[in-house]
């Protein structure tokens, strides 16, 4: 009774603050029916002065929300917490819903792990919504696993998603860019160290350095594609595979900053130049690219954005707006490793 009667005194002091009822609060801490943006935000700026946090047992009986939203990814833990692309897409989205009052509970789960587990962690941690990043396996079946009352946004398409909001940037885009820059710079043999092919962004990257090539009239042989995963320990094994079999090539476009980093390393181990012999350019433009000696030439994609925008898309579904599908725009960083001779 005690802790009711709490609870009660809390919602009586946040609505006297905004100048509302205490059912306005209620609608707008559960989210069950609309309000005028400006209550709403009256009624958010009173809730963060009095530091009011709802009850979620008493919010699920009463019919409401629990507040709390899940971003998933799925990833190794080598890759979470090597890849700083991770850190910046994990604090725009929960900055973003922390800002609209509600919780983020961040799942990290294995490429080996399955749709009832995940689905039965959401189930226990009885989540209003769900934003998923690196989905490593076809996502049609993935949608049919879904509950029917979860609001879902992916980040990327992840594969061209037909019934759930995504937001994604332009990798296709993205890979053109890198490539066009490299046949500026002057380089004539150029190969791709790809990003993860199961992932959709891989594959738009390998379509932009395509694209790319062939408006060139450049010929795509048989071994400038190499197959990478995003990790910069690939990135340098590809690279000195490269070398071993003695083949020629004086650009590399790397899926990710970590992998170009990764053929950096492996080109200097080597007794290359770069960029005198070889050019070298990555995706993200991270913390790492700027830290790299040479200094790397990278793709900028707007990644603390891409996790705020997913987090923005989830909060106007569960606030009953239809979502809507967004591409962010990525552009070119030119540093050290692509200048011209």
């Amino acid at each position: 009774m005690a802790t009711n009667k709490k609870v009660d005194a809390t919602i009586d002091l946040v609505a006297k603050s905004a100048g509302v009822s205490r059912a306005t609060v209620s609608r707008v801490v559960n989210g069950s029916a609309k309000v005028s943006p400006e209550t709403e935000k009256a009624v958010r700026r009173a809730i963060a002065k009095h530091n009011f946090t709802p009850n979620v047992n008493a919010r699920r009986l009463a019919g409401g929300r629990s507040g709390l939203v899940a971003l998933v990814l799925e990833e190794s833990s080598e890759e979470f917490f090597l890849n700083p692309f991770w850190g910046f897409v994990v604090q725009g989205f929960t900055s973003a819903i922390t800002d609209a009052g509600m919780q983020a509970l961040l799942l990290i789960r294995p490429k080996t792990g399955t749709e009832d587990s995940l689905f039965e962690s959401l189930r226990v941690a009885q989540v209003d919504g769900m934003a998923l990043f690196s989905w490593h396996r076809p996502v049609k079946s993935f949608e049919k696993s879904i509950p029917a009352n979860m609001a879902v946004v992916f980040g990327g398409d992840l594969g061209g998603s037909e019934k759930f909001a995504y937001v994604d940037v332009d990798n296709v885009k993205g890979g053109y860019l890198a490539t066009k820059h490299l046949i500026a710079q002057g380089c004539k043999n150029i190969v791709t160290i790809t990003g993860d092919l199961k992932l959709q962004s891989g594959r738009d990257r390998l379509e932009g350095f395509e694209k790319a090539m062939t408006e060139a009239g450049r010929t795509i042989t048989s071994v400038a594609i190499l197959n990478g995963d995003y990790s910069m320990s690939r990135g340098e094994a590809l690279t000195r595979e490269l070398i071993k079999n003695k083949v020629k090539f004086d650009g590399i476009v790397a899926g990710n900053d970590l992998s170009g980093v990764g053929a950096v390393n492996a080109l200097l181990q080597k007794g290359f130049k770069v960029p005198e012999d070889v050019k070298v350019i990555g995706f993200d433009d991270s913390p790492v690219a700027a830290r790299s000696n040479p200094a790397l030439s990278s793709i900028y994609q707007p990644t603390r954005e891409l996790g705020a925008e997913v987090a923005h898309t989830l909060i106007a579904i569960l606030a009953g707006k239809k979502p809507e599908k967004k591409m962010l725009p990525v552009k070119l960083v030119v540093r050290a490793s692509t200048a011209k001779k």
